[in-house]
């Protein structure tokens, strides 16, 4: 499996070209805490995002059609899964 990016704010708080070159196409991005707030902003490094569901669920954001909401058991089998983790 590729890399796992896991944010937990929005992308304002990082520098977005510098991510650009870091995140693949490959990539899996997965949001947490206060970066569910900022799901959009994200789409233009993946598809496909992954969202911590019980995050977005007391934040009460509904997800979009491409947004993946994954359980705590489903986060820990996608650190295990992942070749490389990096946690922004």
């Amino acid at each position: 499996m590729s890399t796992l990016h896991i944010f937990s704010k929005p992308l304002n708080y990082y520098s977005a070209n510098q991510l650009e070159n870091l995140i693949s196409l490959d990539d899996r991005v997965l949001l947490l805490g206060d970066a569910c707030f900022a799901s959009k902003q994200f789409k233009q490094f993946s598809d496909a995002l992954l969202v911590l569901e019980e995050d977005a669920h007391v934040r009460a954001i509904k997800l979009s059609h491409n947004e993946t909401p994954i359980s705590y058991d489903e986060f820990v089998a996608l650190t295990l899964t992942s070749t490389q983790l990096i946690t922004w």
